[in-house]
Protein backbone atom coordinates (compact mmCIF):
# COMPACT_ATOMS: atom_id res chain seq x y z
CA UNK A 1 0.00 0.00 0.00
CA UNK A 2 1.57 3.35 -0.88
CA UNK A 3 1.64 6.66 1.49
CA UNK A 4 -1.83 7.54 1.12
CA UNK A 5 -2.79 11.42 2.25
CA UNK A 6 -6.31 12.46 3.40
CA UNK A 7 -7.79 15.35 4.88
CA UNK A 8 -11.09 15.20 7.62
CA UNK A 9 -12.77 18.79 7.66
CA UNK A 10 -8.72 20.26 6.88
CA UNK A 11 -7.00 18.09 9.03
CA UNK A 12 -4.10 16.38 7.31
CA UNK A 13 -3.46 12.87 7.91
CA UNK A 14 -0.56 10.63 6.14
CA UNK A 15 -0.72 6.93 6.23
CA UNK A 16 1.93 4.56 5.15
CA UNK A 17 1.95 0.90 5.34
CA UNK A 18 4.63 -1.70 4.95
CA UNK A 19 2.92 -4.50 6.61
CA UNK A 20 1.25 -6.45 3.40
CA UNK A 21 -1.37 -8.03 5.66
CA UNK A 22 -2.60 -5.39 6.74
CA UNK A 23 -3.28 -2.86 3.69
CA UNK A 24 -6.50 -3.97 2.41
CA UNK A 25 -8.18 -3.20 5.81
CA UNK A 26 -6.38 -0.08 5.82
CA UNK A 27 -7.79 0.59 2.16
CA UNK A 28 -11.19 -0.56 3.51
CA UNK A 29 -11.05 2.14 6.16
CA UNK A 30 -10.35 4.82 4.41
CA UNK A 31 -11.79 4.38 1.18
CA UNK A 32 -14.42 7.29 1.54
CA UNK A 33 -12.11 9.73 3.09
CA UNK A 34 -10.95 12.79 0.25
CA UNK A 35 -7.53 12.39 -1.15
CA UNK A 36 -4.68 15.18 -0.89
CA UNK A 37 -1.23 16.04 -2.08
CA UNK A 38 0.06 18.44 0.61
CA UNK A 39 3.45 19.64 1.26
CA UNK A 40 4.94 19.18 4.54
CA UNK A 41 4.64 17.58 7.65
CA UNK A 42 0.96 15.90 8.11
CA UNK A 43 -0.97 16.93 11.41
CA UNK A 44 -1.25 12.86 12.36
CA UNK A 45 0.97 10.49 10.92
CA UNK A 46 0.41 6.90 11.16
CA UNK A 47 2.87 4.43 9.98
CA UNK A 48 1.97 0.44 9.90
CA UNK A 49 5.35 -1.67 9.51
CA UNK A 50 5.97 -5.13 9.56
CA UNK A 51 9.12 -6.52 11.86
CA UNK A 52 9.31 -10.24 11.67
CA UNK A 53 6.23 -11.56 12.45
CA UNK A 54 4.60 -8.86 13.68
CA UNK A 55 2.91 -5.93 12.26
CA UNK A 56 2.90 -2.45 14.26
CA UNK A 57 0.88 0.93 14.43
CA UNK A 58 2.72 4.37 15.27
CA UNK A 59 1.26 7.65 15.41
CA UNK A 60 3.30 10.43 14.93
CA UNK A 61 6.15 8.33 16.34
CA UNK A 62 4.28 7.11 19.46
CA UNK A 63 3.85 3.26 19.34
CA UNK A 64 0.18 2.21 19.70
CA UNK A 65 -0.11 -1.01 19.17
CA UNK A 66 1.47 -4.41 18.24
CA UNK A 67 0.20 -7.61 17.48
CA UNK A 68 1.22 -10.91 14.98
CA UNK A 69 -2.49 -10.57 13.85
CA UNK A 70 -2.74 -8.35 10.88
CA UNK A 71 -6.65 -7.92 11.73
CA UNK A 72 -5.73 -6.59 15.27
CA UNK A 73 -3.71 -4.36 14.15
CA UNK A 74 -6.34 -2.52 11.68
CA UNK A 75 -8.92 -2.60 14.31
CA UNK A 76 -6.39 -0.67 16.44
CA UNK A 77 -5.67 1.59 13.75
CA UNK A 78 -9.57 1.96 13.04
CA UNK A 79 -10.15 3.12 16.97
CA UNK A 80 -6.93 5.88 16.76
CA UNK A 81 -7.46 7.25 13.44
CA UNK A 82 -11.15 7.78 14.78
CA UNK A 83 -10.64 9.34 18.28
CA UNK A 84 -7.42 11.07 17.73
CA UNK A 85 -9.36 12.73 14.41
CA UNK A 86 -11.86 14.32 16.78
CA UNK A 87 -9.83 14.94 19.28
CA UNK A 88 -7.34 17.45 16.97
CA UNK A 89 -10.48 18.82 15.46
CA UNK A 90 -11.64 20.33 18.64
CA UNK A 91 -12.44 23.00 19.43
CA UNK A 92 -13.34 23.65 15.71
CA UNK A 93 -15.05 21.07 15.56
CA UNK A 94 -17.79 18.96 18.27
CA UNK A 95 -18.10 15.53 17.46
CA UNK A 96 -21.44 14.11 18.43
CA UNK A 97 -22.32 10.81 18.30
CA UNK A 98 -24.70 11.03 15.49
CA UNK A 99 -25.15 9.72 11.59
CA UNK A 100 -25.75 12.52 9.43
CA UNK A 101 -27.38 12.77 5.95
CA UNK A 102 -28.98 15.56 3.71
CA UNK A 103 -31.94 14.19 1.69
CA UNK A 104 -34.08 16.41 -0.42
CA UNK A 105 -32.64 20.09 1.08
CA UNK A 106 -32.54 19.07 4.28
CA UNK A 107 -29.64 18.33 6.27
CA UNK A 108 -30.56 15.23 8.87
CA UNK A 109 -28.68 14.39 11.89
CA UNK A 110 -29.63 10.97 14.04
CA UNK A 111 -28.41 11.55 17.17
CA UNK A 112 -28.48 8.16 20.09
CA UNK A 113 -26.12 5.85 21.56
CA UNK A 114 -25.03 2.64 20.53
CA UNK A 115 -28.36 0.25 19.45
CA UNK A 116 -30.77 3.05 19.19
CA UNK A 117 -31.39 2.94 15.53
CA UNK A 118 -29.23 5.26 13.58
CA UNK A 119 -27.23 3.22 11.74
CA UNK A 120 -30.56 1.92 10.59
CA UNK A 121 -31.79 4.95 9.97
CA UNK A 122 -29.11 6.13 8.01
CA UNK A 123 -29.02 2.88 5.99
CA UNK A 124 -32.52 3.60 4.66
CA UNK A 125 -31.87 7.37 4.16
CA UNK A 126 -29.22 6.05 1.77
CA UNK A 127 -31.06 3.56 0.22
CA UNK A 128 -33.50 6.25 -0.71
CA UNK A 129 -31.13 8.19 -2.21
CA UNK A 130 -29.56 10.71 0.33
CA UNK A 131 -26.26 11.89 0.46
CA UNK A 132 -23.66 10.65 3.13
CA UNK A 133 -22.18 12.57 5.92
CA UNK A 134 -21.12 10.12 8.70
CA UNK A 135 -22.69 6.96 10.22
CA UNK A 136 -20.87 7.86 13.87
CA UNK A 137 -18.93 11.24 14.03
CA UNK A 138 -20.98 14.06 12.94
CA UNK A 139 -19.04 17.52 13.40
CA UNK A 140 -20.87 20.52 14.10
CA UNK A 141 -18.91 23.58 12.95
CA UNK A 142 -19.39 27.02 15.65
CA UNK A 143 -22.18 28.13 12.29
CA UNK A 144 -24.51 25.08 13.52
CA UNK A 145 -23.27 23.44 9.87
CA UNK A 146 -22.42 19.54 9.93
CA UNK A 147 -19.36 18.77 7.90
CA UNK A 148 -18.64 15.42 6.45
CA UNK A 149 -16.77 13.06 8.51
CA UNK A 150 -17.50 9.80 5.88
CA UNK A 151 -16.18 6.76 7.91
CA UNK A 152 -17.41 3.26 6.44
CA UNK A 153 -20.62 2.71 7.67
CA UNK A 154 -21.28 -0.26 9.65
CA UNK A 155 -23.83 -2.15 11.51
CA UNK A 156 -21.69 -3.71 14.50
CA UNK A 157 -21.79 -7.06 12.75
CA UNK A 158 -22.20 -8.97 9.09
CA UNK A 159 -25.92 -8.42 8.60
CA UNK A 160 -29.03 -6.62 9.37
CA UNK A 161 -32.24 -8.23 9.61
CA UNK A 162 -33.99 -5.47 8.19
CA UNK A 163 -31.41 -4.67 5.25
CA UNK A 164 -30.33 -8.48 3.69
CA UNK A 165 -26.94 -8.43 1.55
CA UNK A 166 -28.50 -9.07 -1.83
CA UNK A 167 -30.69 -5.67 -1.32
CA UNK A 168 -27.37 -3.72 -0.23
CA UNK A 169 -25.39 -5.13 -2.98
CA UNK A 170 -27.75 -4.41 -6.08
CA UNK A 171 -29.02 -1.30 -5.21
CA UNK A 172 -25.86 -0.08 -6.63
CA UNK A 173 -25.69 2.56 -3.95
CA UNK A 174 -22.97 0.79 -1.82
CA UNK A 175 -19.36 -0.47 -2.36
CA UNK A 176 -17.77 -2.92 0.00
CA UNK A 177 -15.00 -3.74 2.37
CA UNK A 178 -14.07 -5.59 5.21
CA UNK A 179 -11.11 -6.97 7.97
CA UNK A 180 -11.49 -9.44 10.52
CA UNK A 181 -9.90 -10.29 13.97
CA UNK A 182 -9.97 -12.05 16.83
CA UNK A 183 -11.85 -10.34 19.93
CA UNK A 184 -10.88 -10.41 23.32
CA UNK A 185 -12.83 -13.53 23.87
CA UNK A 186 -11.35 -15.08 21.38
CA UNK A 187 -14.74 -14.98 19.24
CA UNK A 188 -13.72 -14.56 15.10
CA UNK A 189 -15.20 -10.65 14.09
CA UNK A 190 -15.67 -9.87 10.73
CA UNK A 191 -15.87 -5.94 10.21
CA UNK A 192 -18.21 -5.26 7.46
CA UNK A 193 -17.71 -2.16 5.72
CA UNK A 194 -19.95 -0.34 3.28
CA UNK A 195 -19.05 2.26 1.25
CA UNK A 196 -21.96 5.10 0.06
CA UNK A 197 -21.49 6.13 -3.38
CA UNK A 198 -23.86 9.08 -2.93
CA UNK A 199 -21.10 10.97 -0.26
CA UNK A 200 -21.62 14.66 1.06
CA UNK A 201 -18.42 16.72 0.35
CA UNK A 202 -19.16 20.03 1.86
CA UNK A 203 -20.56 21.48 5.26
CA UNK A 204 -24.44 21.85 5.34
CA UNK A 205 -26.37 23.50 7.92
CA UNK A 206 -28.30 21.40 10.25
CA UNK A 207 -32.00 21.17 9.98
CA UNK A 208 -33.53 18.56 11.26
CA UNK A 209 -32.60 16.28 14.49
CA UNK A 210 -33.92 13.25 15.20
CA UNK A 211 -33.60 11.05 18.61
CA UNK A 212 -34.11 7.37 17.90
CA UNK A 213 -35.49 4.76 19.60
CA UNK A 214 -35.67 0.98 17.98
CA UNK A 215 -38.26 -0.35 20.42
CA UNK A 216 -39.08 -4.25 18.67
CA UNK A 217 -42.99 -3.55 20.65
CA UNK A 218 -43.59 -0.65 18.71
CA UNK A 219 -46.70 -1.63 16.64
CA UNK A 220 -45.78 1.74 14.83
CA UNK A 221 -43.86 4.61 14.41
CA UNK A 222 -44.56 7.19 16.96
CA UNK A 223 -42.96 10.76 15.98
CA UNK A 224 -43.44 13.67 19.00
CA UNK A 225 -41.73 16.90 18.96
CA UNK A 226 -38.72 17.69 21.76
CA UNK A 227 -38.06 20.53 22.92
CA UNK A 228 -34.87 22.05 22.72
CA UNK A 229 -33.97 22.44 26.41
CA UNK A 230 -34.86 18.83 26.55
CA UNK A 231 -33.06 17.56 22.99
CA UNK A 232 -29.38 19.29 24.40
CA UNK A 233 -29.15 17.78 27.66
CA UNK A 234 -29.54 14.11 25.88
CA UNK A 235 -27.26 15.41 23.13
CA UNK A 236 -25.02 16.43 26.23
CA UNK A 237 -24.58 12.69 26.48
CA UNK A 238 -23.88 11.81 22.99
CA UNK A 239 -20.74 13.86 22.65
CA UNK A 240 -17.68 12.42 21.84
CA UNK A 241 -15.46 15.23 23.76
CA UNK A 242 -14.79 14.77 27.44
CA UNK A 243 -15.56 18.01 28.86
CA UNK A 244 -17.70 18.96 32.05
CA UNK A 245 -21.58 18.57 31.43
CA UNK A 246 -22.70 22.14 31.60
CA UNK A 247 -19.54 23.29 28.93
CA UNK A 248 -21.23 20.37 27.03
CA UNK A 249 -24.31 22.17 27.19
CA UNK A 250 -23.11 25.57 26.78
CA UNK A 251 -21.23 23.92 23.14
CA UNK A 252 -24.00 22.41 22.07
CA UNK A 253 -26.63 25.46 22.57
CA UNK A 254 -24.16 28.16 21.01
CA UNK A 255 -23.60 25.85 17.74
CA UNK A 256 -27.07 23.90 17.26
CA UNK A 257 -29.31 26.81 14.86
CA UNK A 258 -32.38 28.22 17.11
CA UNK A 259 -34.70 26.76 13.73
CA UNK A 260 -33.85 23.54 13.94
CA UNK A 261 -36.53 20.87 13.99
CA UNK A 262 -36.52 18.27 16.52
CA UNK A 263 -38.27 14.76 16.61
CA UNK A 264 -37.91 12.30 18.82
CA UNK A 265 -39.04 8.63 16.71
CA UNK A 266 -39.47 5.47 18.26
CA UNK A 267 -39.99 2.43 15.85
CA UNK A 268 -39.53 -1.10 15.09
CA UNK A 269 -39.66 -1.35 11.52
CA UNK A 270 -36.89 1.22 10.19
CA UNK A 271 -37.99 1.38 6.75
CA UNK A 272 -41.64 2.84 7.74
CA UNK A 273 -39.94 4.99 10.18
CA UNK A 274 -37.69 6.47 7.07
CA UNK A 275 -41.19 7.57 5.29
CA UNK A 276 -42.09 8.97 7.66
CA UNK A 277 -39.23 10.75 8.17
CA UNK A 278 -39.51 12.24 4.72
CA UNK A 279 -42.75 13.39 5.07
CA UNK A 280 -41.46 15.68 7.12
CA UNK A 281 -39.08 17.07 5.10
CA UNK A 282 -41.00 19.84 3.28
CA UNK A 283 -41.64 21.57 6.40
CA UNK A 284 -38.03 21.56 7.74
Amino acid sequence: MPVTDLLIAGLSIRISCSAQACSEGIAALTALFERAAFNGEADLRYSIVQDNNSAHLFCNGQHIWGSEEAGEVVAAFEWALYSRTIDALFPLYLSMHAATVGHQGTTITIAGHSGAGKSSLCTAALLAGADYFTDEYSLLDKQGRITPYPRALQWGGESHPAFPLPCMRDSGLFGEGRYDFTGRDGQHIVSLLWHPVRLAREPAALKLLLLPRFDAGASGVDMQPVARSQALMELAEEMHHKLPVLERLRELHRRIPPDTTIYRIVFSDVHRAWERVEKLLPDC
